[in-house]
């Protein structure tokens, strides 16, 4: 059997019922690596019960060298796909910020908008990207804007280089922007901050 079909019946054994048999088909393809990286980006717009979220956590596995992949991928997909994409990016961590980072420059505004998520589903890797995030609150799209003052508001006070912009962007066109932007400052909660929120609050 061939590569590529072992690969396949090791995605197909992700949806089988036993714990033990799934594991072992997801370090299989974690071992294989670089090879199994284009069928399970296919796999990821499986609907099947939970199979993008271990595809996901294979894919973050490998690291790296699935980003280049992920972002060719990112910029055609479908929605679904694209947002299961952009969440694995996410947990690929610090290795997918540059190529999120040249992303945020593209004309496409879905494709802005899938990876600025990407970086809202970072966590703490996000912290390396505060200035790219900062930029991006200036971004046209609405979307964007939304979703980086997310990303920043995940980095709680690791993000206080980016309360002057977020003071700005108070004064967002979108409430909804304003809303999200208004919790990174609770969230960073520098004194600085603060004073923006009672100045905010008050009549």
């Amino acid at each position: 059997m061939d590569n590529e079909h072992v690969i396949a019946d090791l995605i197909d054994e992700l949806s089988d019922m036993e714990d033990d048999v799934r594991e072992a088909a997801g370090k299989e393809l974690v071992a294989i690596g670089e090879p199994a990286i284009p069928q399970l980006i296919e796999a990821l717009s499986e609907n099947l019960w939970d199979i993008p979220d271990q595809v996901a956590d294979i894919l973050a596995e490998i690291g790296a060298s699935a980003v280049p992949a992920l972002m060719e991928e990112l910029a055609i997909a479908e929605r679904h796909h694209a947002l299961c994409i952009s969440d694995t990016l996410g947990r690929i961590g610090a290795p997918a910020i540059p190529a999120l980072s040249e992303a945020l420059h593209d004309l496409d505004e879905q494709l802005r908008e899938y990876a600025i998520r990407a970086f809202g589903n970072m966590g703490a890797a996000a912290i390396e990207a505060i200035p790219v995030l900062i930029e991006a609150l200036s971004d046209p799209e609405e979307e964007v804007r939304t979703y980086s003052a997310y990303a920043i508001s995940n980095l709680e006070a690791a993000a206080a280089a980016a309360v002057p912009a977020l003071i700005k962007a108070l004064a967002d066109d979108s409430e909804r922007v304003q809303h999200h932007v208004a919790f990174a400052l609770d969230k960073i909660g520098t004194p600085e901050a603060k004073q923006a929120l009672i100045e905010l609050s008050q009549p």
